[in-house]
């Protein structure tokens, strides 16, 4: 468990299931749910679509990343094992700001938005942590933001260590330096001043 998902005490697929199979009706619901599988390169969301769902990940990696008008891509996060993902903050049903993509193949719960309020209503008990789960990627969207204004390259570089140590290893380079705003070029060097072997995935 990385730094950034112990702070969520519901991120971890086990503890979701645990609060999940506490109310029999509650487990049939969520049994209930959709779940998808998406290959590697698939969209979960396209930027300006509205949002109308939000995701668990059980299994592999997605990312979040802006488009902008000259297709130049940035990286705005990324979410692995037992983390929620959306477009917007549920149950908002706005925009996207920017677009979701499995990074490797990806099991997911698809929890719509409509399905929040009678969830809330009929399990009070789980509203609580339902929305620290959700909230925890807005949250973590802030924190990413400010340290991107606040710190230089090399400390922004070891705080994702840090912070992904699960989700390095399934994570290209290019990825990665898009997400601290550098070159893959300048990351290189990074790796290189902290004595990194340069082992970890290049291509995408």
């Amino acid at each position: 468990m990385t730094p950034a998902a112990s702070a969520c005490t519901v991120c971890q697929p086990p503890a979701l299931e645990a609060l999940v199979q506490s109310e029999p009706a509650l487990a049939a619901l969520w049994q209930a749910l959709p779940r998808r599988q998406f290959s590697a390169g698939t969209l979960l969301q396209r930027a300006g679509e509205t949002s109308t769902h939000c995701w668990q990940v059980r299994s592999g990696v997605v990312r979040l990343f802006y488009l902008n008008e000259q297709g130049t891509e940035r990286n705005r996060s990324f979410h692995g094992a037992g983390q929620w993902v959306a477009g917007s903050l549920p149950p908002l049903a706005l925009p996207s700001p920017y677009a979701i993509e499995a990074l490797a193949p990806v099991e997911a719960v698809e929890l719509p938005y409509a399905t929040l309020p009678q969830l809330q209503r009929s399990f009070p008990p789980i509203g609580p942590p339902l929305e620290q789960a959700l909230g925890h990627v807005f949250q973590q969207h802030a924190q990413r933001e400010a340290e991107l204004l606040s710190h230089p390259p090399e400390v922004r570089y070891q705080s994702f260590l840090a912070t992904h140590s699960d989700l390095v290893p399934l994570l290209p380079q290019h990825h990665v330096a898009s997400y601290l705003g550098i070159s893959p070029v300048s990351l290189s060097r990074i790796r290189a001043r902290l004595g990194m072997v340069d082992t970890a995935r290049s291509g995408g």
